[in-house]
């Protein structure tokens, strides 16, 4: 069954291009595939994260759902990578 809630990881801080460490599920308003970049929302701002889990449970987040944020932008994938620019995809 497809959820539009996902699971993702932040881009490393000290170790840019690097995407690591505790996942955070999120509601999303676009189609996204594991792997894609997106802009998440965090309570610091906006961060870089990649994709890592998609069309999970309701019954996984049950306990968090309430305060779950909404990702909006993808970002493309090769650019950044490559150039370091955060080139936003067109809806």
């Amino acid at each position: 069954m497809e959820t539009n809630i996902i699971s993702v990881k932040y881009e490393d801080k000290f170790e840019p291009k690097t995407f690591s460490g505790k996942s955070y599920s999120y509601y999303t308003a676009i189609n996204v595939n594991v792997g894609d970049l997106v802009v998440a929302p965090t309570s610091y701002g906006e961060k870089i994260a990649r994709v890592s889990e998609i069309n999970i449970p309701e019954q996984s987040v049950e306990f968090i759902k309430p305060n779950l944020k909404l990702i909006t932008e993808k970002i493309d994938k090769m650019k950044y990578l490559q150039e370091s620019k955060v080139m936003k995809e067109a809806a």
